[in-house]
């Protein structure tokens, strides 16, 4: 699943709401947001709640809530009765603060649950298990970090679901945004440190690839239009897209692909060379220069029957005379080539259409 985050410390308007259905059209299937609501201003907190669970319901989007003990009661339910919850939308409760294994355990027969997944220990799921909860309902959520240098660390979150998993959980993770990060401090949330100044697409291949993490929500409030389409084409089609500046104009009118075998050092169209022996064309040796981080090449009739072959290359590589430089991929997505793997698509775009 991937997920985004709608705070409630500001209103839920028309274009808020538009930006909930866009991430939806974009294949995001989850909302999460925090309830930790000022005595002084309940009923603002508790009216936006709604009007964010009326949206989410309308576009089919699971709702989760951050909540603790109070703000339970503030929204007018008990631990042993959140109908009012489910009925405005919300899908599950990842519980904060002041709940014992008894009420969570009573929480977990009426709707789902996401438990701290970094503090849940062995002695808790022992008592869950006592007091008959249903872990069918309960998944393991980790937090996110405002503050630069308290992200978890890489290591001892890999062991941390790694017993989460053997448990049965499903671990869900934050990612950062790419713009409008969240205040006071605008550093991102990420729940690993090491993500946060990372390429948020990256990052959350890396959750899902290293760690084995299967829900994963942008922590910040907004992201943009091209991250939206990235995160689609990548997670809902297998596709990097590059932005690239190339004078060979025949890169942006298909989908290509890797091959089926990874190579370490480039990308390998698998369709080139099959098209450029129907069309019979000689590629003449011409510009055989220094393959940079991200250049585009192609293979020249001195390269015999790999004449045609275009190559994105994965890493700084020396000129040759059999290689043509045909274009460039930008700098900002040349981070996604390690994404490419067995049979991605890639589609190549314009730099003008970089926003």
């Amino acid at each position: 699943m991937l997920g985004f985050s709608i705070y409630l410390d500001t209103e839920i308007n028309s274009q808020t709401e538009s930006y909930i259905r866009t991430m939806s059209q974009h294949g995001f299937t989850g909302v999460f947001t925090s309830v930790h609501i000022p005595e002084d201003d309940a009923s603002k907190y508790v009216e936006r709640l709604k009007k964010l669970g009326k949206i989410c319901m309308e576009q089919h989007l699971e709702l989760t809530v951050d909540i603790d003990y109070q703000g339970l009661k503030s929204l007018g339910c008990s631990v042993t009765d959140v109908k009012k919850l489910t009925q405005c939308g919300i899908s599950a409760l990842r519980l904060d603060d002041g709940f014992t294994n008894s009420e969570i355990a009573i929480l977990s027969h009426q709707l789902a649950i996401a438990l701290n997944a970094s503090t849940i220990s062995e002695t808790d799921v022992q008592v869950l298990n006592v007091q008959h909860a249903n872990f069918d309902h309960m998944e393991a959520w980790h937090n996110y970090y405002p503050r630069p240098e308290t992200g978890l660390d890489t290591d001892w979150f890999a062991e941390k679901n790694m017993w989460l998993k053997q448990q049965h959980f499903t671990v869900m993770a934050f990612v950062p945004g790419d713009i409008n990060f969240r205040g006071p401090l605008y550093q991102g949330l990420p729940t690993l440190e090491a993500h946060r100044h990372k390429n948020s697409l990256v990052a959350a291949n890396e959750l899902k690839k290293n760690f084995e993490v299967e829900k994963i929500f942008i922590g910040d409030p907004l992201i943009s239009n091209k991250l939206m389409a990235q995160f689609e084409a990548f997670f809902t089609r297998n596709e990097i897209q590059l932005h690239v500046q190339t004078s060979h104009s025949e890169l942006m009118k298909q989908i290509w692909h890797n091959r089926p075998e990874v190579a370490r050092d480039v990308v390998r169209l698998v369709e080139s060379r099959q098209q450029n022996q129907k069309m019979s064309v000689s590629v003449q040796p011409h510009q055989t220069t220094l393959r940079k981080l991200g250049t585009i090449t192609i293979d020249n009739e001195d390269y015999g029957r790999y004449q045609g072959e275009i190559q994105i290359c994965k890493k700084e590589l020396p000129l040759d005379s059999k290689v043509n430089v045909i274009g460039q991929v930008s700098q900002s997505d040349v981070v996604f080539l390690p994404l490419i793997g067995e049979k991605t698509a890639i589609k190549f775009m314009p730099m003008e259409e970089v926003k």
